[in-house]
C-alpha cells in the first residue's frame, strides 16, 4: 500500500479512536483466547517458543480443569456469545482433553463460535470429525514447513469443498516469513524481523480489546505477551468481569487502542 495513503488511514483511525467515535469497550468483548496447554511440538524460528519454554502449574504444561470450568462459567455469567479459541502459544491438539473441553464450551456457551488454531500435525480425519461433532466451528491451520504433514493433507483430501469452505482456513506462515513477512508481528519485540523497517506500531490495536487467559488463569495483556509480563488478575481469585472492567485494566487497554503506548511491550511492538 502507498505509504502516504497508509499514513492517512492510520491518522483517521487514531483520530476516531481518540475521540471515542470508535470505542470497542462500550460493549462486552467479542473474542476470548485461553491457553489449555503451554506446550508446542514445533520450534519455529519466528516464534518465541524457539528460545524459551513455558509451563503451567506444578511445572506442567496443562491448564487445570477447575480453571477451565471457572472461565467458561464466568463467560456464561457475562452472557458471552462471541468467538472463543483454545490458543496462545501451545498446540491445542497436543491436549488430549480438547474434544471434551470443546463439547463443554458448546453446551455452556451455545451461541459462541469455537475456533481452533493448529499447526495441523495431529489433525487426522478422525480428530477433525470428533471436534466438529463436539461443536468446533472453524479450524485455522497454520503452515510452518514446506508443506503440511501427511495426516493433515489426507484429512483435507477427504473433505468436500463445502466442508473446506465452512470449516477450514489455511495460513502459510512458512513461505510468508521467507518472503514478505506480511502476516508477521515482532511479538512485542521478541522476534527480529528482516522487514522491521517496513513495520509500524499498531493502530487501533485489536489485541488489546479482548481477554487472553494463560494456563494459570491469569488475564494477560494480549497474545503478544509471551512471557506473561503484564498480568491484571487471576480468574480463580476474581471474576473475569471484575478484572476486565477494573479501571487499571480498562484504562490501559483504551490508551493502547488509541495508540498511546505507556508500557515497554507496546513501545517495542511492530506489525
Amino acid at each position: 500500500m502507498n505509504t502516504y495513503l497508509q499514513q492517512s488511514k492510520d491518522f483517521i483511525k487514531k483520530s476516531l479512536a481518540r475521540s471515542e467515535i470508535i470505542n470497542p469497550f462500550r460493549t462486552l468483548f467479542k473474542e476470548v483466547e485461553f491457553e489449555t496447554l503451554a506446550y508446542c511440538n514445533r520450534k519455529c524460528e519466528y516464534c518465541p517458543n524457539v528460545d524459551w519454554e513455558r509451563f503451567g502449574d506444578d511445572e506442567s504444561f496443562f491448564m487445570k480443569d477447575e480453571v477451565f470450568r471457572a472461565l467458561i462459567q464466568q463467560l456464561k455469567d457475562l452472557g458471552f456469545s462471541g468467538q472463543i479459541a483454545p490458543h496462545m502459544y501451545g498446540e491445542p491438539l497436543s491436549d488430549p482433553r480438547l474434544t471434551k473441553w470443546m463439547a463443554y464450551i458448546r453446551k455452556n456457551l451455545p451461541d459462541s463460535k469455537i475456533k481452533v488454531v493448529t499447526n495441523g500435525d495431529f489433525l487426522s480425519k478422525q480428530k477433525y470429525d470428533e471436534l466438529i461433532e463436539s461443536g468446533v466451528n472453524v479450524f485455522f491451520i497454520s503452515i510452518h514447513s514446506k508443506k503440511l504433514k501427511k495426516i493433515c493433507l489426507d484429512m483435507l483430501d477427504q473433505l468436500t469443498e463445502q466442508e473446506k469452505s465452512e470449516h477450514i482456513i489455511i495460513n502459510d506462515f512458512y513461505n510468508d516469513y521467507k518472503e514478505d513477512q506480511i502476516m508477521f508481528a515482532n511479538r512485542g519485540g521478541d522476534i527480529d524481523l528482516k522487514t522491521k523497517e517496513k513495520k509500524i506500531p499498531p493502530t487501533n490495536c485489536v489485541y488489546a480489546t479482548y481477554p487472553v487467559i494463560n494456563t494459570f488463569g491469569d488475564l494477560v495483556l494480549c497474545c503478544q505477551d509471551y512471557h506473561n509480563n503484564y498480568i491484571f488478575g487471576n480468574i480463580m481469585e476474581r471474576h473475569l468481569g471484575d478484572i476486565w472492567y477494573d479501571p487499571s485494566n480498562m484504562n490501559l487497554r483504551k490508551r493502547i487502542f488509541k495508540s498511546k503506548f505507556d508500557i515497554q511491550i507496546c513501545q517495542d511492538c511492530l506489525m
